[in-house]
């Protein structure tokens, strides 16, 4: 009887001290349980939020790019349709801008249309890209002929638009804008080139200048600027004002020039114009010992089809060199090595505007990419917060004048207020002073003959005088 009351008590004992432990169990266990139940609940959200509710990702992102392809202007787009290739290669070599709106890569297709040199028609390709193709993005480079009006369409229809190869201020006179940016060189900086290379000659040259240009906002820019600095440099300006596109006889300036003494000549036309104008100067007895000009002589194909011995001793601008100390944030490659990849793939010459249509896709690639999505605004705040190095140098939109300008600088962007009061809505690119010469592998090359600023762009070459370069004097 002892034994059995022993037992029990034992047993009461027992189940008294296991209680705490079953319960202490099954709250471990309800735990476990709630803790397996809230992450499947938020794995179920993500999925949905992810999943379901994501947005179906585009088959492609599609990038307009309006084209000088035919026309005068055509040497400016010469170099665009392997740019568009190779653009397209690399960038969808591994399936294309990672958009973390859809969360996957989106290859992106480049879809070039002809402006054939005009500048409605460079409009109604925009137009016709937007609301036809329904584009997400315009990259438009060549000349304020060709970038003013598609800027202005994208404006229109609030399409975010990148756009290179157009002197800021002959740009600015298009807008203000809002969902256009542009990459390049001033107008102030060039006339600083072109009055350098004739202080560079010094003596050699009598310093009277003969200035003409076409009548467009490049060309009218231009000659404001020029004749406004070379005078207050002691130069003589024969200013012989604006032409119109096509003019045929330029024979009645050139007699003026020459019996004013003129030993300078500068100006701002189109290709197809300075031709005529360089022939029938060199058939009347005009051989200045310098010719800078804009615009005309900026390429091999313009200066060979000068005919003879007509491009030796010709100076420009030069927006970037083979030497210049760039790389491509796409390539890796460095101006000389697209250089010569293009010339390779395609026996051609290479010219400036295939390093600046590169340069305007890595800008187009890189915003993408942080715009993570094909929502226009997001794309356009995404080109607006560029801080990016480019294979033409560092391009930034939201830096201030006062960062990477001298006071002297300063001073001389402030003649023009648009300059300060649009600073965001472009990036200075260096630009540098180049001559043509008799060339190696090519009929014409291009050598750096005055970096003014740029020290990290090596000179590659001696200025000399055309008449010095042709044999026939100083």
């Amino acid at each position: 009887m002892q034994a059995h009351i022993l037992t029990n008590d034992m047993s009461r004992i027992k189940n008294q001290h296991s209680l705490p432990l079953r319960a202490a169990i099954t709250k471990v266990t309800a735990i476990i349980l709630a803790s397996i139940v809230v992450v499947a609940a938020v794995a179920a959200v993500l999925y949905y939020v992810m999943v379901v509710q994501a947005p179906a990702a585009p088959e492609v992102i599609k990038i307009g790019w309006p084209v000088p392809l035919t026309g005068p202007i055509a040497s400016f787009g010469e170099p665009d349709p392997w740019v568009a290739q190779q653009i397209e290669q690399v960038v969808n070599r591994d399936g294309g801008v990672f958009l973390s709106a859809y969360n996957k890569k989106v290859p992106i297709k480049i879809i070039i249309r002809d402006t054939k040199s005009d500048p409605n028609f460079a409009a109604t390709v925009a137009e016709e890209l937007i609301t036809r193709e329904q584009v997400d993005l315009i990259v438009v480079l060549h000349t304020p002929g060709t970038t003013v009006p598609v800027s202005g369409v994208c404006e229109r229809y609030k399409v975010p638009c990148i756009v290179y190869d157009t002197p800021v201020l002959a740009w600015l006179q298009g807008g203000p804008y809002e969902w256009s940016f542009l990459a390049f060189w001033t107008e102030v900086d060039v006339a600083q080139i072109f009055v350098g290379i004739w202080d560079k000659l010094g003596a050699k040259t009598n310093k009277v200048v003969a200035g003409i240009w076409s009548d467009d906002p490049d060309g009218r820019t231009f000659r404001e600027l020029t004749i406004a600095l070379a005078q207050a440099r002691g130069y003589k300006v024969i200013d012989s004002g604006v032409v119109p596109y096509g003019t045929l006889d330029f024979s009645a300036y050139i007699r003026e020039w020459k019996a004013q003494g003129a030993e300078i000549l500068t100006g701002n036309l189109i290709p197809p114009d300075f031709a005529t104008l360089w022939r029938q100067s060199r058939e009347l007895g005009f051989i200045p010992k310098v010719a800078t000009i804009g615009r005309s002589i900026l390429f091999p194909s313009s200066v060979e089809a000068l005919g003879g011995d007509l491009g030796i001793g010709l100076t420009t601008e030069v927006w970037v060199h083979k030497v210049s100390p760039f790389r491509s944030s796409l390539t890796g490659q460095t101006p000389r090595e697209l250089a010569e990849e293009y010339e390779r793939a395609t026996g051609k010459q290479w010219s400036t505007p295939l390093i600046f249509s590169h340069a305007a896709f890595e800008n187009a690639i890189d915003a993408l990419k942080r715009a993570g999505s094909l929502d226009k605004e997001k794309i356009r705040d995404a080109i607006a917060n560029t801080d990016l190095d480019t294979i033409v140098g560092h391009i930034n939109f939201k830096r201030s004048l006062t960062e990477i300008l001298t006071p002297e600088e300063l001073e001389l962007y402030k003649k023009y207020p648009a300059l300060i009061q649009y600073q965001n809505s472009y990036s200075i690119t260096p630009v540098i002073g180049g001559q043509w010469v008799k060339g190696t592998k090519w009929p014409y090359e291009l050598e750096v003959v005055y970096n003014w600023k740029y020290d990290n762009i090596p000179e590659t070459a001696e200025l000399k005088t055309i008449p010095e370069l042709l044999g026939t004097g100083g």
